[in-house]
Formats: structure tokens, C-alpha cells, sequence
């Protein structure tokens, strides 16, 4: 699709924080894009969010909204569990979509989604705006580059003191800080890498085994290439590295904190010295925006698709059934 000189018609179906605090913003600070329609839990809800932003038409449900001809493409920001029921929808109302993770709670589903969305020849794209990050851009063109050789070891790490969890937060069915910020780095790991998780083990804080939407956890995986890769997200930590470390037969790639830094610095060590690289602190909800734009005029961005996510939804399920049954567990 191209939309020429005009800007990207949004709608936006899910008006919590993710929506009004970081990508509705971004949409109205990019010319490429305007906000033409949304729809909230309650009319109450979308009224307050579209006043807010001088959004033109609010609508009663998702089919009034995806079947609204004035709106090009469609932000989902709604509950995790209820992607699956707008990606479909979209799809068959031909509407291009940016899916906010994690893209689907199973599998399965995440592959019908993708499946669906190719049929009906739209384009979709799931929101690990960290991809747009010029520091793990270029972290990843290093790795690629073969500079570091064989990749041994990967540490990935985000860390933050969170608010109490309120209404859907508390179901550890899809949510919990690995559906919060771990699906990102499980993606982050599996980009930056070039490298598939193949099997992994992995627990929880609290336990997920005992109904609770965990604060902590960590994953350890087994990559393709044969490499490791050790994953951790918390909410109970405040200040954290919040860094990266890529360990390889030649060379070894460690950034800075990648956040709550007003910069980040790549540094490579090898048997030469080390070399450091400077980076400016991205607007990366700005930089998903600008992205998504350039994809409906045919530019492919770093932002992944559906299959792409449709295989991190597997490994997440992997984890899930590794923290269940305390045990190693192949990515189906």
C-alpha cells in the first residue's frame, strides 16, 4: 500500500497507558500520521481519550471501528488475551495493523493471525519498539557482521520498579512481567543474534505455578547456533544494569545501560583493545511510528511480522510450560 504524501489515518483500539501515554503522543508529534478514531473499554473512556487528542469519531465496538473506511491502519493496544479476536477482525476488514505485544497467548493462534492478516494481504506488525533503538540497531550489525565470531554467551537484562498490577494486570493467564517486558527480550535476544531459541528452562518470582502474575523472572535457552542466552526481567529492582553482553569466540560486545541513560555506548573488546561507540538516547515510540508509516509505502523496517512474533509466542510458550513442569522444554 501507498499512501503518497498523506498521512497514516489511525485508529486506535485500546486507550490504557500504552496508548495515551507513549503512542498516541507519538502519532500526533509525526506529520505522517493523524489519529482519526478510537474505541475504550467504556464510552466514557474513549470520549475522555479522544478530547485529549482531538480525535474526530469514537465507535461503540471493534467491528464498528475496523469497518470504519476512513481509518488506513489500526493500533491495538487492548488486553493481551483479546489480540487474537482484533487481529482477526482487522484482517477481514482489510485494515493494516501494529499489534502491541506479546502478539497472542498461544501459539496456535499467533500463526492463524499471521496467516490471516498475509491473506488478506494487509500488513502487520507487532510493536517491539526496542528494535528501533539505534545502540541495539547497530548492536545487531556488529553481531551479523561476524566480528564477534561464534556467539557463546548472551545476558539480557531490563529492569524497573513498577506500580501495583490493577484489572487484567493480576491474571498470571497474560500477564505478569514476562508478558509485561520479558516477550521484548526474548525478541531482542532472537534478532540481535540471527538466532532461533531452541529449547529453554526458566523460573518465576512469585510463582506462576501457584496463580500469581510473576514480578521476576529468568530464562535460560539453548540458541541455534549453539550458543546460550540467559534472560531476566523484573519489576522489583529499581535501579539495574539494564545492559547487554554478547560473548563471542573473537570478540566480546558489551552497551551501557540501555535505560534510564541519556546515552548508551557500545563497547567491543577483542585481543586488539576494546573500541567504544556513542549513541543518542532514541524516541523509539516516535521511531515505530515513523516506521510503521514508511512500511504502508513499501519500506520494510525493523519492526517484526507476524510470523517473526508468531515464533516468539512459541518460545514463550515453551517458557511458560518449562516454569510448570521445572523442566527443559524444546520451542514447538
Amino acid at each position: 500500500m501507498s499512501t503518497e504524501n498523506k498521512p497514516v489515518r489511525w485508529g486506535i483500539v485500546g486507550l490504557g497507558w500504552a496508548s495515551s501515554d507513549f503512542v498516541a503522543p507519538a502519532m500526533i508529534n509525526s506529520p505522517g500520521s493523524e489519529i482519526v478514531a478510537c474505541l475504550g473499554s467504556t464510552p466514557e473512556k474513549s470520549k475522555a481519550f479522544a478530547e485529549r487528542f482531538n480525535v474526530t469519531r469514537t465507535h461503540a465496538d471493534l467491528p464498528a471501528l475496523m469497518n470504519d473506511p476512513g481509518i488506513d491502519a489500526v493500533y491495538i493496544a487492548l488486553p493481551n488475551a483479546m489480540h487474537h479476536e482484533a487481529v482477526l477482525a482487522g484482517a477481514r476488514a482489510k485494515k493494516h495493523m501494529l499489534c502491541e505485544k506479546p502478539f497472542a497467548m498461544h501459539a496456535a493462534e499467533a500463526r492463524e493471525m499471521a496467516d490471516a492478516c498475509r491473506k488478506a494481504g494487509v500488513i502487520l506488525r507487532i510493536a517491539h519498539q526496542i528494535r528501533m533503538d539505534t545502540a541495539v540497531t547497530r548492536a545487531r550489525e556488529i553481531v551479523q557482521s561476524g566480528r564477534l565470531g561464534k556467539i557463546v554467551e548472551m545476558t539480557l537484562e531490563r529492569t524497573s520498579a513498577m506500580p501495583p498490577r490493577k484489572t487484567w494486570r493480576l491474571d498470571n493467564a497474560q500477564s505478569g512481567v514476562m508478558y509485561d517486558v520479558g516477550v521484548h527480550l526474548l525478541d531482542l535476544v532472537q534478532w540481535v543474534s540471527g538466532q532461533k531459541f531452541i529449547e529453554v528452562s526458566a523460573f518465576t518470582n512469585p510463582d506462576r505455578r501457584e496463580g500469581h502474575a510473576d514480578d521476576t523472572f529468568t530464562v535460560l535457552g539453548r540458541l541455534s547456533g549453539g550458543g546460550h542466552a540467559q534472560v531476566r526481567a523484573t519489576r522489583e529492582v529499581p535501579q539495574g544494569q539494564n545492559n547487554l553482553l554478547i560473548e563471542g569466540s573473537e570478540a566480546t560486545l558489551v552497551t551501557s545501560p540501555l535505560r534510564w541513560a541519556k546515552e548508551h555506548i557500545i563497547t567491543v573488546r577483542d585481543k586488539n583493545g576494546a573500541t567504544e561507540e556513542r549513541f543518542d538516547v532514541n524516541p523509539a515510540y516516535e521511531f515505530q511510528v515513523r516506521a510503521f508509516e514508511g512500511e504502508l509505502r513499501g519500506k520494510r523496517s525493523n519492526l517484526p511480522d507476524g510470523d517473526d512474533a508468531a515464533y516468539t509466542v512459541a518460545v514463550t510458550n515453551a517458557v511458560l510450560k518449562a516454569i510448570d513442569e521445572r523442566r527443559i522444554v524444546a520451542v514447538a
